[in-house]
C-alpha cells in the first residue's frame, strides 16, 4: 500500500496540470508538459491508479496527434480525478473511523472501499447471482 500523503500529493499535481490544459488550451501544449504529463501517467500507474492513467494515457495521444477528441479525453480525465480523489477521502475516512471506534464501523476487516468488500467474505457478484 502506497503512503497516502505521497498519492494525494499526485492527485493534486494532476488537478493543477488539468487547470492549466484547460485554461491555456489543449493545442498550446509543448514538450515540456507532455513530459509532466507522461510523469504523472507513470506515477498513477506506479500507485495502482490503473483507471485513470488509462484516462491520462488518452489525453496524451489526443495532444499528440492533435485529435479535436482530446478535450473530451481531458473532461474524462478531470471526472475520473475526482471520483478516484473522493474514493481515497472516504477511505481515509473509514479508516480514521476504525480507528477511533476500534472497527465498530466496518472497516477492520473489509477491503475498503475501492475493492467493494463489506466484510462478510461473499463477493458482492456471487450476492448478486444469488439474489436473481
Amino acid at each position: 500500500m502506497f503512503d497516502r500523503e505521497e498519492v494525494v500529493q499526485t492527485i493534486q499535481r494532476l488537478q493543477s496540470t488539468f487547470e492549466d490544459l484547460s485554461v491555456r488550451g489543449l493545442r498550446a501544449v509543448g514538450g515540456d508538459q507532455l513530459k509532466v504529463l507522461s510523469s504523472l501517467h507513470e506515477e498513477l500507474d506506479r500507485i495502482g491508479a490503473a483507471h485513470l492513467a488509462g484516462r491520462l494515457e488518452a489525453v496524451i495521444t489526443g495532444i499528440k496527434n492533435d485529435d479535436r477528441s482530446s478535450a473530451r479525453a481531458l473532461m474524462k480525465a478531470q471526472a475520473s480525478l475526482r471520483v478516484f480523489e473522493r474514493i481515497l477521502t472516504l477511505e481515509t475516512a473509514q479508516a480514521k473511523m476504525s480507528l477511533v471506534f476500534g472497527g465498530a464501523c466496518g472497516g477492520g476487516s473489509g477491503e475498503g472501499i475501492a475493492g467493494h468488500d463489506d466484510g462478510d467474505g461473499e463477493d458482492a457478484d456471487e450476492e448478486e447471482e444469488s439474489a436473481n
